[in-house]
């Protein structure tokens, strides 16, 4: 018969609780307050109410092994037939198959890449104490479809280390050890690890229909039973080998230490904020040193931003930077709601989107910096022990590329060269130079490491949110400022990125609060952004092409929001969530939107009235 003993076990558990008197039983439950949100002013936005369900498709697969590619197959026809003998309707391609197929292998599943529709999925989470009521883990979704498809899927707790580990899953308990001498000949591996893929990706620039997605899993190092669910996320499972999971072991052990250590307080060793590179002249000589502020010993305290997914008090990663600026006023940071993005990436997760430091860090070096996200640059974020900080493999070449290459505050040609490390005697830029990771840098060396697929991301360093990474005190926290040149759109960032991007023409933006005729509630187009779905130049005083925001100047911003103090490509976070806005964003090259009647950013900002960032 197929088991499932962990729920067997909580099923009992259940059974016994119910046990008692009748007066116990008849006892009303008084009604629970709800817990306190802490949100500052610089948090802007949230999840929408759709966003907050889980009831729209995640994908989720079980690899058994790896066998040898029939030389027959390329790794074009393999995924051809890969995708064409799946018969499940919704999945979208992974790029595993492929990248397998390049190492001459094939995947062997247990269960085939399969879409499963959320709102017919019941979980009842195996960590209430973690995850509101009806939100749970990959853990929890792997159960589910254990019991869907009659798989006997094995697991333990290890109370020491606060998590569940996956042991077997149809008689398999991982794989042999292939890489780490400390474990060679070691027949059995130590169970299963998991891959993730937030979000789809685009395989071509262009296109909105799926046949352009693809998913790109990856290796994380969070714990299987805290990685939250997520609408149109992709589930890999793998067997582990006995170094691998060995590496996780010790990445717990080393949090549960530093918690207990703290008397049960979560305190971060150290936080780190490296705006960007250093400058080195042609001969390699550093004319200016890298930008980073280090602050150490940050207790955190929980702020409740997620109690659509969390149970109250629960602390995630996003937790530690607000605690941080909390205790720093020298420090200053701006955090914005991403939906999905105008890539078509599905973030639904808190962004840091300005970041300004002016004075000492716990160093004692003085640092006056600022970073502004502009859709040309952003943040890179990862989290963990110093020794993992390179597990994803390529990290070098990766930051070297987005934080040299196209940043336009590096000084000229000259200081990019030596940056990405094409000057004799010159490192190039490494994020960071101090701490333990440095010696562990040449751990996953190439075709001896862990990191199979999804590079160069993964480890510590995932696509994923801070508000999404439950956390217990992890050695580091790391920002990265980096730039992504003109990649995502039609025009570059003006400012360098180091600075706020204000190029914007400020007679294009309306001043509302001197309108004539403002509209009311009573208006039957009330917060109906687009004028002309019923006015035009033919029915009323409405002048050929004039465009809905020219109609604010008189008649006020028909109750639009407050914008957040973003003066450059809204169309990046909004592109695919905006409705009723007529042709805005109409392709996703124009996320400007200058080919539309919602000209960005001078449009926007002058119906949604600016909210003044906390930036300065």
């Amino acid at each position: 018969m197929k088991r499932n003993t962990i729920w067997a076990a909580l099923a009992f558990s259940v059974v016994l609780g119910g046990c008692g008197s009748d007066d116990s039983a008849s006892t009303p439950t008084p009604p629970q307050p709800k817990p306190p949100v802490d949100k500052p002013e610089y948090v802007f936005g949230g999840p929408s109410e759709d966003e907050k369900k889980l009831n729209k498709v995640i994908q989720l697969a079980i690899v058994k092994g790896f066998s040898p590619l029939d030389q027959a197959h390329t790794p074009v026809s393999v995924n051809a037939q890969y995708v064409s003998n799946i018969a499940v309707d919704g999945v979208i391609h992974s790029k595993m198959d492929e990248q397998a197929a390049k190492k001459g292998l094939k995947i062997d599943y247990l269960l085939p890449p399969t879409a499963i529709n959320m709102a017919g999925v019941k979980i009842d989470s195996i960590r209430p104490d973690l995850f509101a009521e009806g939100k749970g883990s990959v853990l929890d979704l792997l159960m589910w479809v254990g019991k869907k498809y009659d798989l006997d899927i094995q697991v333990e707790k290890d109370d020491a280390l606060n998590t569940y580990f996956v042991t077997s899953i149809e008689g398999v308990q991982g794989l042999p050890e292939a890489v780490d001498p400390d474990h060679i000949g070691e027949t059995l591996g130590q169970g299963w690890k998991y891959l993730v893929g937030p979000s789809s990706w685009e395989k071509k620039e262009g296109g909105w229909d799926t046949d352009s997605l693809y998913y790109k899993e990856e290796e994380i190092y969070f714990r299987m039973d805290h990685q939250p669910l997520k609408n149109e996320m992709s589930i890999v499972l793998v067997p582990a080998q006995p170094g691998e999971m060995e590496i996780r072991k010790r990445k717990y052990r080393r949090e549960m230490q530093r918690l207990a250590g703290n008397g049960g307080k979560v305190i971060i060793p150290e936080i780190v904020i490296d705006f960007k590179p250093a400058k080195y002249s042609a001969t390699g000589e550093i004319l200016e040193p890298n930008k980073r502020a280090v602050f150490k010993n940050i207790e955190v305290t929980p702020h409740n931003l997620r109690t659509d997914l969390y149970q109250p008090g629960v602390i995630t990663e996003l937790d530690a930077w607000l605690s941080l600026v909390e205790q720093r006023p020298d420090l200053k940071i701006d955090w914005s709601y991403w939906p999905r993005l105008s890539t078509n990436a599905n973030v639904q997760g808190y962004v840091a989107t300005a970041i300004s430091f002016n004075g000492r860090d716990d160093l004692g070096n003085i640092v006056n910096e600022t970073y502004t996200n502009n859709g040309a640059c952003g943040f890179v974020h990862h989290t963990g022990e110093w020794e993992n900080y390179m597990d994803s493999g390529a990290q070098h070449g990766l930051y070297q590329k987005v934080m040299c290459s196209a940043r336009l505050d590096m000084g000229g040609d000259e200081f990019r060269a030596a940056c990405m490390n094409k000057v004799p005697g010159v490192l190039g830029y490494r994020a960071h130079h101090y701490g333990a990771g440095e010696q562990y840098e040449n751990h996953n060396p190439k075709g001896r490491g862990y990191m199979k697929f999804g590079l160069p991301f993964g480890g510590n360093d995932p696509h994923l949110t801070g508000d999404a990474m439950i956390i217990y005190g992890p050695e580091y926290i790391n920002y990265i400022g980096a730039a992504f040149s003109n990649k995502y759109g039609n025009q570059q960032a003006s400012s360098g990125c180091d600075a706020d991007a204000p190029e914007i023409d400020p007679s294009r933006i309306k001043d509302v609060s001197k309108a004539r005729a403002p509209l009311t509630e009573s208006h039957f187009g009330w917060k109906l952004p687009d004028c002309s779905t019923c006015h035009n130049a033919a029915n009323s005083h409405v002048v050929e092409e004039m465009a809905p925001w020219e109609c604010a100047e008189c008649h006020g911003n028909n109750g639009a929001p407050d914008s957040h103090g973003e003066l450059l490509t809204c169309g990046f976070c909004h592109a695919q969530t905006l409705e009723k806005h007529g042709d805005a964003y109409s392709t996703k090259d124009d996320y400007y939107s200058e080919k539309t009647k919602f000209k960005e950013p001078e449009s926007c900002l002058t119906c949604h009235v600016d909210k003044p960032s906390s930036i300065e």
